[in-house]
């Protein structure tokens, strides 16, 4: 019995002995399978490491932040024909905003080519697609524009103004109205009634001792209006005379009379003339409705006219615009003013006028891509041209009026 109670602990740690190895093994057979697994993620972690190696290869390809420019460096401008900011003559470019660029490209040491386009959008376009590095004529700061680009410090203040056909050529039935106004007609009627009165008068006091007025009736007051008339103009032709005492002191005073009304006559002809040929019912913006307005196509000009629901027709050129008023072919044209008084002087003030004062705000700046680190080297060179005056000497080189 007790042998027997021996060998069973035995028999049973044997089993035990058995399981244990039997779960080991197992265990390392587990750990063998999935070893494939474990020296497979090396290789998805590099396959990982290899795309993003070549997406950061594809971006530094194009480099998204705008260009650095150091001295020596050539500039690409964008700008378009605009006088008297851009103007080009054998392949050569002036203007205030040309000189103004010139003088900061020199102050920075910059080379500078221009790339000339058609209008503000092209240049603006320009700018943001990389085909130039800024973008410099009379370009207005604005909101919408800021949103997309960076712009200099304003070095021009443009503003809006209106320009009209001027009534210096205006046809002669338009003359003939001026000189028969309400006041001339009123001073010819005064000098009809005096010249018939002194003329009777006259032949009332000579009459007697005068052969040349010895006349009765009607005949009498004709000879003495003839004699009132040719006394009146100085001309004096001899044929009637006064020759009493009393008729020649009339005459005298009738030769000073004639000589203030004929001073004041010319001179209220004159005016009145002078105002016709001035005078337009269109002063400001507020006039505009309901008449032929004309300006550019996509300028802030464009946007004002539209956002005031006034009615205008777009042209692609400055100059078809202006001489479209100048043909009378519209009413009105509203645009930058310092560009319209260029406008004026080109086609003639007989012509075209401008009316009233700017009646908006509009600073002229360069435009930058968003970002360029160039805006503020740019910025220190336009101050600096203001400080040595070489701002003030262009202004007064391009526009005169000013100063």
């Amino acid at each position: 019995m007790r042998s027997g109670v021996t060998h069973r602990p035995a028999k049973g740690f044997m089993v035990l002995m058995v399981v244990t190895v039997a779960v080991i093994g197992l265990s390392i057979g587990v750990s063998s399978s999935q070893e494939p697994s474990g020296t497979d993620q090396p290789s998805v972690d590099q396959g990982n490491d290899e795309r993003t190696t070549t997406t950061t290869e594809a971006t530094s390809g194009q480099d998204p932040s705008p260009r650095r420019f150091h001295s020596g460096d050539e500039v690409r401008v964008a700008v378009r024909k605009l006088p008297p900011f851009i103007e080009k003559n054998d392949e050569r470019y002036s203007g205030f905003t040309a000189d103004l660029w010139k003088d900061v490209a020199d102050r920075l040491g910059l080379r500078t080519r221009y790339v000339e386009v058609s209008s503000v959008g092209e240049q603006l376009d320009a700018v943001q697609n990389g085909d130039a590095d800024l973008a410099a004529t009379a370009i207005s700061i604005t909101s919408e524009r800021e949103q997309s680009l960076d712009f200099s410090t304003p070095y021009f203040d443009g503003g809006l103004q209106i320009m009209v056909p001027s009534a210096g050529d205006v046809p002669i039935t338009s003359s003939i109205r001026a000189m028969l106004s309400s006041s001339l007609l009123m001073l010819l009627g005064f000098f009809l009634a005096a010249l018939v009165l002194v003329g009777t008068i006259v032949a009332l006091i000579e009459r007697r001792k005068n052969p040349e007025f010895a006349h009765g009736g009607i005949r009498a007051v004709t000879e003495g209006m003839w004699w009132a008339i040719v006394t009146v103009a100085t001309v004096g032709y001899g044929d009637t005379v006064t020759r009493t005492h009393l008729g020649r002191l009339l005459a005298g005073l009738w030769i000073v009379f004639g000589l203030v009304f004929v001073a004041h006559f010319t001179a209220t002809v004159t005016t009145n003339m002078t105002v016709r040929e001035l005078q337009t019912d269109i002063h400001s913006p507020a006039d505009l409705p309901g008449r032929k307005v004309v300006t550019v196509r996509g300028t802030t000009a464009a946007r004002y006219l539209k956002s005031h629901d006034i009615a205008y027709e777009e042209v692609d050129s400055v100059t078809d615009m202006a001489d479209r008023v100048a043909s009378q072919k519209a009413d009105a044209a509203v645009y930058d003013s310092p560009i319209l008084a260029y406008q004026v002087q080109r086609i003639g003030p007989s012509r075209v006028a401008l009316v009233g004062s700017p009646f908006t705000k509009e600073y002229y700046g360069i435009a930058f891509p968003a970002g360029s680190p160039m805006v503020e080297e740019v910025d220190r060179a336009l101050l600096k041209s203001t400080e040595d005056g070489t701002y003030d000497r262009l202004v007064h080189q391009w526009f005169p009026e000013k100063h």
